[in-house]
């Protein structure tokens, strides 16, 4: 799997589910902008890419606003 971008390759947009979203949601009120080791700790653990859950921090500081 390559780490740069392939502009052949289609992307899918992935729903998190709610046992990753509770625990997106817990960290984000203890940290609401994590550091980068924070953000590989939980996407390796929720199963997502680091810049998956980066955007979703993102997303929902700008919710936040």
């Amino acid at each position: 799997m390559p780490t740069f971008y392939n502009p052949f390759e289609t992307k899918h947009r992935r729903r998190t589910s709610r046992a990753q979203f509770k625990i997106l949601e817990t960290s984000f009120h203890e940290n609401a902008k994590p550091n980068a080791t924070m953000r590989r700790w939980l996407a390796q653990k929720l199963g997502m890419t680091p810049r998956s859950v980066q955007v979703w921090f993102q997303n929902r500081r700008a919710k936040a606003k």
